[in-house]
């Protein structure tokens, strides 16, 4: 089976069955696995999420109906190919995102080799209209033309990173501790939240008009370098080091980096250490000293100063959440 393309046929009305929101949306988690050259992907078959196929890194994807896809790759990297509109690449590296449209016609889902994990989206184009209501024809005209031309639509050229309040709303749907009726409602909730914020938010509208151009190449360099930050922020991360990183100059890293991701380097730096911090603090239960060392800072009192600074609350706080 692992030389032939596994399929996935969507059928929109089975998709949705048990959906939320007037039955208009539904998540799936993806995670494939890689052992002993083989690669096993689990969450692709929508009546049996606990289904694992093996699989040769490409899967065969068909609609019955158009669908609005919005898929957040945690772990590892993600393309999509429709056949029809080769030119809409749809190229999701770690922890980025990105919203596209899926005509009838059929594409591929393509993940790279290793371990990967992935949270989507699905979303009727009725919905969508319905839940933004006149922001949608005022924002997202270019979706609109390509539904009723039946056209595919990425809504970034180059795929976004995904902003530490919107994954943190991914893992409360993904962690959801309810049961029966308490859980669709609560879900209903994070999903309706997380949609706005992912198409509206502050930090999404900013990215959003700052679509820039960058060569693949120099796009695939800033991805590595977010990578490294995102896994080293125990370390120093001066940005000397970073654009050897890149292959970049130093003011090639700054500029091309804010064009990317909307803030310097810096303040994507401490921002980050700050969510992972709080994160630590809430979801472990770390002292502040030790939430203070996992992001880089030797000092406490510095990493308080600097909590306070870019939280707008001293990281103290946050400790009676945990009692």
């Amino acid at each position: 089976m692992s030389e032939e393309l596994l399929r996935k046929e969507i059928r929109v009305k089975e998709l949705f069955k048990n959906g939320f929101i007037g039955n208009s949306v539904q998540f799936n988690e993806l995670e494939v696995t890689t052992k002993d050259n083989s690669s096993f992907i689990k969450g692709v078959n929508f009546s049996n999420g606990n289904a694992l196929h093996e699989f040769n890194s490409e899967i065969c994807v068909s609609s019955d109906e158009h669908l609005i896809k919005l898929h957040f790759s945690l772990e590892g990297t993600y393309c999509y190919q429709p056949l029809r509109h080769i030119k809409y690449l749809v190229q999701i590296p770690e922890n980025h995102c990105n919203m596209f449209y899926y005509p009838t016609t059929e594409g591929r889902d393509i993940f790279f080799k290793g371990n990967a994990k992935s949270f989507e989206i699905y979303v009727k184009p009725s919905l969508l209209k319905n839940l933004l209501g006149t922001e949608f024809e005022q924002s997202f005209q270019k979706l609109n033309n390509a539904i009723q031309n039946s056209n595919s639509f990425i809504l970034w050229d180059k795929s976004k990173f995904i902003p530490p309040s919107i994954r943190s709303k991914i893992n409360d749907i993904i962690q959801c501790p309810y049961e029966g009726e308490i859980r669709k409602t609560y879900l209903e909730s994070k999903l309706t939240v997380l949609m706005i914020d992912f198409l509206l938010g502050r930090q999404t509208s900013k990215l959003s008009k700052n679509n820039v151009k960058l060569l693949n190449s120099d796009y695939l360099a800033l991805v590595r370098v977010e990578d490294y930050i995102r896994k080293n922020l125990k370390e120093p991360l001066k940005i000397i080091d970073l654009a050897d990183l890149a292959g970049f100059n130093a003011t090639k890293l700054k500029r091309d980096f804010k064009k990317l991701y909307g803030v310097t380097v810096f303040k994507y730096i401490t921002a980050l250490r700050m969510e992972v911090a709080k994160s630590l603090i809430t979801q472990e239960g770390a002292t502040i000293a030790h939430a203070a060392y996992e992001v880089g800072y030797a000092n406490p009192q510095h990493f308080t100063t600097a909590f306070k600074r870019t939280m707008g609350y001293v990281p103290s706080e946050l400790k009676p959440a945990v009692q």
